[in-house]
């Protein structure tokens, strides 16, 4: 098992950071374009007061895998994520669950910002990862870390592109 961290500076206030990573417009582009996942769907979404939940499903590539992880994961790997969004402490919490080896892969974790002055957050990104895989756990364990930091890297690119591209509306003063 292994616990991982990033941390991305994204030029934009906090409301702002919300707004676009709850935005059906850029989960698509960073799925699609950036991820290059097979699929991606938002499967059920809801909103009270107190958080926000989301459940979703999705596709990762996995072409870029070692050949007997491939086999391993079959053409089909696929996930389900649940999420929830707590308005409280402005954290969002995910658990994925394989659709092979349920039990055996674990991938759970947080995402929050803080304040980095004037226009600017830092996303802090944490994960546990965990494949309990005779002969292959530390591999697969390594590979989705790879895979989550060029991720997370590739993301907050994005949205710094994203951001430059579509400036957030100042309020009126």
């Amino acid at each position: 098992m292994m616990q991982i961290e990033a941390r991305h500076l994204i030029h934009c206030g906090e409301d702002t950071f919300w707004e676009l990573f709850f935005s059906g417009e850029v989960n698509d582009r960073i799925y699609s374009d950036i991820l290059k996942f097979a699929a991606f769907e938002v499967l059920e979404e809801r909103d009270d007061a107190r958080a926000r939940v989301r459940k979703a499903t999705g596709q990762p590539r996995i072409q870029a895998l070692p050949a007997a992880v491939q086999s391993l994961l079959g053409p089909n790997f696929r996930y389900v994520e649940d999420s929830v969004f707590d308005k409280a402490s402005r954290t969002w919490r995910w658990t994925m669950t394989p659709s092979l080896l349920q039990g055996r892969l674990r991938n759970e974790g947080t995402l929050r910002v803080e304040p980095s002055g004037p226009g600017q957050v830092t996303r802090v990104a944490s994960a546990t990862i965990e494949a309990k895989v005779f002969g292959l756990g530390k591999i697969i364990e390594g590979l989705m870390e790879k895979e989550m930091r060029a991720g997370w890297d590739n993301s907050a690119a994005f949205l710094n592109r994203w951001i430059a591209e579509h400036p957030p509306e100042r309020a009126a003063s």
